[in-house]
């Protein structure tokens, strides 16, 4: 028996040799799989941390969803383009049915282009979509006003042809009817219509000269001005564009300036604040309320006009500066035109907010007048 033992000893030492020899080359081959999973795994984190770095940096919006089309991800440019936290993104739970116009929750509007892309799985089948959201809204405000601005121009070509014809007879129906008036001081009846052909004559001279402004506008005269005292004289200029049949009284016209002097026009802005403040009056025939207020606003001078009529529709507000669109039946519609022009002149903007006045100021629209504050007089 002890034989036998001692036969298979050499066996057995052998087979537990080749054990050990296959567990140390199996701690091994795990310490180099653990070795080659950790390295993947650092370089995983390393790819993952760049993508999302990528992601940050993306100056588009970047919303990844799943094949239920719930929200996964998205990226801090499409937070900033939605107006919401990724987190209030991802808590909707279902597919945002997002227009492509709308407005955030400050009222701003914002006009985004939306392009999806889907993700394949390796099977064949869907795993969820892609959204890039590019913010247009700056390329379409531009846009807009180079069209603005070339309208402008064959406006003003338009009438620096024709002005001087329609000048010199116009001139003479004027000519005629102060000598009718003079004629006819006793009848009181012809003095009176001769003074209307007058001030027709007049009207039709102040809007060839509007007309004029918009393609040849007059060089800026910069002076400092006293915010309060512009706009207290532009109040006085509308009051006195009231119908001479209406009761001054109807209106309540407040004013507040918190802005100090700055340079500009005073001719052109006293005027462009005058249009505003009668286009706020005109858009309540039967009384109401304005109010007129200049701050300093993130660098700028905000002229800010508040009524309380019944508003502007959205979809006139891109069509109220534009010469000769007016709503009204005894409009021009080059009050609102010419505020634009000035306000171009000076490297400003004239915009028509999408949100109303406050109630304590009426509730009605609410139109901005903003320029570039400056003290130099170099500038």
């Amino acid at each position: 028996m002890s034989e036998q033992v001692v036969a298979e000893t050499p066996e057995l030492a052998g087979a537990l040799q080749a054990l050990s020899s296959i567990s140390e080359n199996l701690l091994a081959s795990y310490a180099t799989l653990a070795a080659r999973a950790e390295r993947i795994e650092r370089e995983l984190f390393a790819t993952n941390e760049q993508l999302e770095a990528v992601l940050r940096a993306l100056p588009t919006g970047v919303v990844v969803r799943d094949a239920a089309g719930r929200i996964l991800r998205a990226n801090p440019t499409a937070c900033a383009i939605l107006g919401s936290s990724e987190a209030e993104l991802v808590a909707e739970g279902c597919e945002s049915s997002r227009a492509r116009e709308f407005l955030q929750p400050d009222g701003t509007p914002r006009l985004v282009e939306q392009r999806r892309s889907p993700i394949h799985a390796p099977g064949g089948g869907s795993a969820g979509s892609v959204e890039i959201l590019d913010d247009r809204t700056e390329l379409a405000r531009l846009t807009e006003r180079l069209h603005s601005l070339d309208k402008m121009a064959s406006l003003g070509t338009l009438a620096s042809g024709i002005a001087h014809e329609i000048r010199n007879p116009m001139n003479a129906v004027r000519g005629f009817a102060e000598l009718l008036r003079r004629d006819t001081k006793e009848d009181s009846q012809r003095a009176r219509w001769s003074a209307l052909i007058c001030e027709g004559v007049d009207e039709a001279d102040a809007i060839i000269a509007g007309l004029l402004s918009f393609g040849a506008p007059e060089q800026l005269r910069r002076e400092p001005l006293d915010p309060s005292e512009l706009i207290s004289s532009a109040i006085t200029l509308a009051r006195r564009s009231l119908p001479r049949e209406c009761d001054p009284e109807r209106w309540r016209i407040s004013s507040a300036s918190a802005c100090p002097a700055f340079l500009g026009d005073r001719i052109k802005l006293r005027q462009a604040l005058r249009n505003l403040v009668a286009n706020a009056l005109e858009a309540q025939p039967q009384g109401g309320s304005v109010h007129v207020t200049c701050r300093l606003q993130r660098g700028e001078v905000w002229f800010d006009v508040y009524d309380g009529g019944p508003g502007i529709a959205p979809e006139l507000r891109s069509r109220v500066a534009d010469p000769f669109f007016t709503t009204r039946a005894e409009g021009t519609g080059l009050g609102l035109a010419l505020v634009h022009t000035i306000a171009d002149l000076h490297g400003g903007r004239f915009e028509i907010s999408p949100v109303p006045a406050p109630l304590r100021h009426g509730g009605g629209a609410h139109m901005l007048l903003a320029l570039p504050y400056s003290t130099n007089e170099s500038k």
